[in-house]
């Protein structure tokens, strides 16, 4: 019966995963047009921006001379190594999510979990429209799953995986899944100390690292990030991040939805109003297991918490957008699911001797 149900999930991941391929066919004259007159910043923020860095400054560019650029720009390296072909790079981030979601079923018990799983993911539009475009998301998102997914199985290999999509994220995002290996270890208790730890220490670093790490912070980046960004820089470079992280966290994820009740003229801001709304009600439905009366699996607990102390080594930017953070979800996510599966299979023999 289990492998019925397993064939069953994944044969409907096959069938949105060709549906997915049929809608990157139809589209791809449609898409690359989208790179040049920058409409694919609808789905993608920084997609355009990439594409032309690289026509005008990287297409010539040996590929030794520009290994840098996969801590901080990938999507143009990978750009380099396909010699410009943006279909394939496409297709490449397509087979990846298809095959980080069939990794991911491995951890749920159930069809129904699986399949739940699996929409949970669909209906998050930075995994979602991952394929479409070239972006850092897709590999933020898909490093995440993969490393609930060690959290869940244990295996080294889905901890491997996680590590390498973190670097083609970004840099801090693998600085982010390293300090998680070591605040929420798979065996053993979560090390809270230790996050607390890590959070006065980058107090007391903070002020002297935002004006010398690369992409942490800069000015141009503080002009925009409004008030309340510059009150979060400014407790940061007062010794005050360990005060200022859960307040920044919280405060950061709805941003998206009232900026968009606001109004502006951003082409992305309708998709990243969707992700606050989705990461705001997988926050609250995470936190309200840390809370719950009834006994948690330990390693439910352990992905809420995951979800929670992730953001610690990247938080203290000047970056005052959720989208940095929003691979949390996941975590969220795989708790919320996971949970699920355990109090159905509590109730089923209660209601088979009712």
């Amino acid at each position: 019966m289990t492998v019925i149900r397993f064939r069953y999930s994944t044969l409907w991941l096959l069938a949105v995963m060709l549906v997915l391929l049929g809608i990157l066919v139809a589209l791809r004259g449609a898409l690359l047009q989208a790179h040049v007159d920058e409409s694919i910043q609808y789905v993608a923020s920084d997609a355009a921006t990439y594409y032309e860095l690289y026509q005008h400054l990287y297409e010539n560019v040996d590929v030794g001379e520009s290994l840098g650029l996969f801590l901080v720009g990938s999507p143009i390296l990978f750009m380099r190594l396909t010699e410009g072909n943006l279909f394939w790079i496409q297709l490449a981030d397509l087979g990846l999510m298809c095959l980080t979601l069939w990794t991911a079923l491995d951890c749920f018990a159930t069809r129904r979990g699986r399949i739940r799983f699996i929409a949970g993911t669909l209906v998050f539009p930075y995994f979602l429209f991952g394929f479409l475009s070239l972006n850092k998301e897709v590999y933020a998102m898909c490093s995440a799953i993969f490393f609930a997914s060690y959290l869940v199985r244990g295996l080294r290999t889905h901890l491997i995986a996680a590590l390498v999509l973190a670097a083609c994220a970004r840099y801090y995002m693998l600085a982010a899944l390293v300090s998680l290996f070591f605040l929420v270890p798979r065996n053993g208790e979560p090390r809270l100390g230790w996050a607390i730890a890590l959070l006065v220490v980058i107090s007391l670093a903070a002020p002297f690292a935002t004006s010398s790490v690369a992409g942490y912070s800069a000015e141009g980046v503080l002009d925009v990030s409004g008030v309340l960004g510059k009150v979060f820089s400014e407790a940061v470079d007062d010794y005050a991040y360990a005060i200022v992280y859960p307040i920044k966290y919280v405060a950061l994820i709805p941003t998206k939805i009232y900026g968009l009740l606001l109004g502006s003229d951003r082409m992305a801001d309708a998709m990243e109003a969707i992700v606050s709304l989705e990461s705001l009600v997988a926050f609250v439905l995470g936190c309200r297991l840390l809370l719950h009366r009834r006994a948690v699996r330990d390693v439910v607990r352990k992905l809420v918490l995951a979800a929670l102390l992730a953001p610690i080594p990247i938080m203290w930017s000047e970056i005052m957008h959720w989208r940095y953070y929003s691979f949390v979800y996941f975590f969220f996510l795989f708790a919320i699911v996971l949970h699920g599966e355990t109090r159905r299979a509590a109730r089923a023999p209660r209601l088979a001797n009712a």
